[in-house]
């Protein structure tokens, strides 16, 4: 008897609950988005410090970048704004190019490092959109970003003309993993078409900017570019 009490108890204070779970989801809507894109960087350069000087050198400008993200509408009218967060991952397989000085009158040669690059990023942010049609979509939003990266150098192709003795001289740390932690920013404007119930597609760009620090396998360069992506997104 008093399992059936307080059964029946659970279930009073239960139901309340989820009605008003139930009106939260209606009132506030959640857009579910998949990005596909590419990162382009205004500035390849990378700098790697050595004993004596800073070695300038360059990385790839384009890096492949797919994510997802959910868009949570406080108000979803003809004008919506609410909050943002996700995540994004990329890699990079290739070379690395360090210009050094065989110490011989200025003279530099390029010094080529086979480098494996990823990263994973998490952001969360603000967004403001506007509808005007039921199947058109615009959205702005920006926020701070996290960004935790890792380089791995598996090869040194260096010319037979440098020499430790007579200039300068890199060492990379081979097939040990090097890795670092940055914040940053992004700003991101996009627009999507609704095509039927609640799937939309769109075009969406990112600029993004933040600073990565790896010694001993890649060096200090900056994330500075822009991001175009196919988006995909769910009303759900």
């Amino acid at each position: 008897m008093k399992l059936l009490l307080l059964i029946a108890v659970f279930i009073a204070v239960l139901n309340p609950w989820q009605e008003i779970l139930a009106a939260e989801k209606v009132k506030d809507p959640l857009y579910g988005q998949v990005f596909f894109g590419q990162l382009n960087l205004s500035d390849n350069t990378v700098e790697f410090e050595t004993d004596d000087e800073t070695v300038l050198g360059e990385i790839p400008d384009s890096i492949p970048y797919f994510g997802a993200a959910a868009q949570n509408a406080w108000h979803d009218g003809v004008f919506g704004y609410g909050w943002e967060g996700g995540g994004f991952f990329s890699w990079k397989n290739d070379s690395v190019y360090y210009h050094v000085s065989t110490g011989g009158e200025g003279t530099t040669v390029r010094v080529a490092v086979d480098n494996q690059y990823w990263s994973f990023e998490t952001f969360f942010g603000l967004f403001a959109a506007f509808k005007p049609h039921e199947r058109i979509r615009f959205y702005a939003s920006g926020g701070p970003l996290f960004m935790f990266a890792s380089t791995k150098a598996k090869s040194v192709e260096e010319p037979p003309e440098v020499s430790p003795a007579s200039g300068s001289s890199i060492e990379i740390d081979l097939n040990q993993y090097h890795t670092d932690f940055t914040m940053g920013g992004y700003v991101r404007a996009g627009f999507d078409i609704q095509l039927e119930d609640n799937f939309w597609v769109g075009f969406s760009a990112r600029h993004m900017k933040a600073s990565l620090d790896i010694p001993k396998s890649l060096g200090k360069f900056d994330i500075d570019g822009d991001v175009y992506f196919l988006t995909i997104t769910k009303k759900m």
